[in-house]
């Protein structure tokens, strides 16, 4: 019998390498890297997992503070797979700059394939019994329009989404209007001195969400930066209040959305 959370990527490969177990505390934690078809990431497998979570990073990817979160929602008991959007991509930017180019070369159609695919192999594949996606920055505007596209999902969570009006001349589909064709509960995470998604924007982004039918969860955190979680913010108090504060009621959303849902 295959532990818990193993399998194959539907196509008689398993399509991981790269196996690790860290321990945390008195938890060992094992990671995999997957490279399958349109699944690519890094996976945080929990022991006995409730549920899983579709992990969307922002504009540096699959980095060591995405994979300490994928870590941390193992360890509370929710498997974590975290996308990797620049699969195959060879520029390796470290600037800003370059970053940012590297971002705009993405297309909302991923949705539709890619992160699908992930949910479907999450399901499959990992046999998780049910789904949410959790999105920083790029990956939370992925989130929303993901939860608008895909109704399988149980919960959807955006921190400081990258929703910006007028959109990107990458980016084809509307979060906002989209955002009434979510079905699942949404949990916001707002930073009061965000400058990406501005404050009037995340205003009619709530509205949106509020005339739904299912919750709507939002979180405003005075003076926090657009990405404040990051460890190079970590020197303003509102970020780290904002990092601090932020958290655990959106495990708990987690949690429990999975667990209804399972």
């Amino acid at each position: 019998m295959r532990p818990a959370g193993a399998g194959d990527d539907g196509g008689g490969k398993t399509g991981y390498h790269r196996r690790n177990a860290r321990r945390r505390g008195s938890t060992m934690v094992r990671t995999d890297t997957i490279d399958a078809d349109r699944v690519h990431g890094f996976v945080a497998h929990a022991d006995y997992p409730s549920g899983g979570a579709l992990v969307l990073p922002t504009i540096t990817g699959v980095d060591q503070p995405m994979q300490a979160i994928a870590r941390q929602l193992a360890e509370a008991g929710l498997t974590a797979l975290v996308w990797n959007p620049f699969h195959g991509d060879t520029s390796n930017p470290t600037d800003f700059p370059g970053l940012m180019a590297r971002a705009n070369k993405l297309n909302d159609d991923l949705v539709d394939t890619h992160l699908s695919a992930c949910i479907d192999h999450m399901l499959g594949a990992l046999r998780l019994r049910s789904v949410a996606v959790l999105g920083f920055c790029l990956g939370g505007r992925y989130s929303l329009l993901l939860a608008a596209h895909d109704q399988r999902l149980a919960a959807c969570v955006a921190f400081y989404p990258s929703v910006r009006v007028p959109m990107k001349p990458n980016e084809t589909r509307d979060a906002i209007v989209l955002a009434t064709q979510i079905s699942c509960p949404v949990h916001i995470v707002q930073a009061g001195a965000d400058e990406v998604i501005v404050f009037p924007t995340f205003l009619k982004l709530r509205e949106v969400l509020e005339k739904r039918l299912v919750a709507t969860m939002t979180q405003l955190h005075p003076g926090a930066v657009h990405s404040f979680m990051r460890p190079d913010l970590q020197s303003s108090p509102a970020n780290v209040a904002a990092t601090r504060l932020s958290w655990p009621p959106v495990l708990a959303f987690l949690q429990d959305s999975l667990r209804a849902a399972g």
